[in-house]
C-alpha cells in the first residue's frame, strides 16, 4: 500500500464531493426551471382558455341585452325578416286595394268632356252691348251676336253702359264662340265664352241684357238670371219701367 500525504489523500475525496454537489444542484435548478417552465406554459393555456371563456360570456351578456335568448341569435333574425316580409305583404295588398277602388271609382265617374268651341280668336271692336267682331288665328274677321240676350240701342237709355259692360269682359281677349246660327245681316250667333264663363249670361245677371225670350225660349238660365237682376235692380233695372229693345227699335 502506498502512502500518500495528507493533503493527497484529502483533494481527491474533495473533488470527488464537490463534483457530487454540483451535480446535485444542477438537477435540483434543471428541475426547478423545468417545473417552472411547464407552469408558465401551463398557466398561458390557462390563461387563453379563461380568455376564450370570458368571450363567450361577454357575448352572451351582449345577447342578453339585445333580449336574444342565446343560441337562437339567428332564429331571431329570421323571425324579425319573416315579419317584415308579412307586414310589407299587407300593405302591398291594401295599396292593390285602394289602387282597384280608386280605377273603379274613376270608371264609374263620368268622364266629363272639354269643351269643344265651333270659332275662337281675339276681340277686336265691340259695336254695342251684344254685338262684337273677332279675329281668327287666320286673321280672318267674324261679327259675332251674341245670342239669346238683347242689350239697349245706341242712343237708348242704358246703351253706352251695356257697350261698356260688354268691354269690361271681352275688349282685347281671347273668347271661344259656340255657333248656333246666323242672322239675316250675315252675322255669327252664339254663345260667348271667356275663361269658360258664360258672357251672354253674365249680361244678363249682371242687370245689362234682356233674356230674348223670342230666340231662346228653353233658355232657363238666362230666364232666371234676368228675375234675380230685376228683384236686386241691377243695371237697367234700376229704372222701374225699362223699354225693351226689340220696343225701343220698333217706336225708333
Amino acid at each position: 500500500m502506498v502512502n500518500l500525504p495528507p493533503m493527497a489523500r484529502i483533494l481527491p475525496f474533495s473533488r470527488s464531493r464537490r463534483w457530487r454537489l454540483l451535480s446535485s444542484r444542477t438537477l435540483l435548478m434543471l428541475f426547478i426551471l423545468g417545473s417552472v417552465g411547464q407552469y408558465l406554459v401551463q398557466g398561458n393555456v390557462t390563461w387563453v382558455t379563461q380568455s376564450l371563456r370570458w368571450m363567450d360570456q361577454a357575448l352572451h351578456q351582449q345577447t342578453a341585452t339585445l333580449d336574444l335568448p342565446s343560441g337562437k341569435l339567428v332564429q331571431s333574425a329570421q323571425a324579425s325578416l319573416d315579419s317584415a316580409l308579412a307586414s310589407t305583404r299587407d300593405s302591398l295588398s291594401d295599396l292593390q286595394v285602394s289602387a282597384a277602388g280608386m280605377v273603379d271609382q274613376a270608371i264609374d265617374t263620368p268622364t266629363q268632356s272639354v269643351p269643344q268651341y265651333d270659332l275662337s280668336g281675339t276681340v277686336v271692336r265691340i259695336a254695342d252691348g251684344d254685338t262684337l267682331t273677332l279675329l281668327d288665328a287666320s286673321n280672318t274677321q267674324h261679327k259675332i251676336r251674341l245670342h239669346g240676350i238683347d242689350t239697349p240701342e245706341r242712343g237708348q237709355p242704358f246703351g253706352n253702359a251695356a257697350k261698356e259692360a260688354l268691354e269690361s269682359f271681352v275688349a282685347g281677349q281671347r273668347i271661344e264662340v259656340d255657333i248656333q246660327d246666323t242672322d239675316r245681316y250675315g252675322r255669327t250667333v252664339g254663345t260667348v265664352y271667356r275663361k269658360g264663363e258664360n258672357i251672354n249670361l253674365a249680361l244678363v245677371r249682371d242687370g245689362w241684357a234682356w233674356w230674348y225670350e223670342r230666340y231662346a225660349r228653353n233658355a232657363q238660365e238666362l230666364a232666371q238670371a234676368q228675375r234675380e237682376a230685376q228683384t236686386a235692380r241691377r243695371g237697367l233695372w234700376q229704372d222701374r219701367s225699362p223699354i225693351p229693345p226689340w220696343e225701343w227699335r220698333r217706336l225708333h
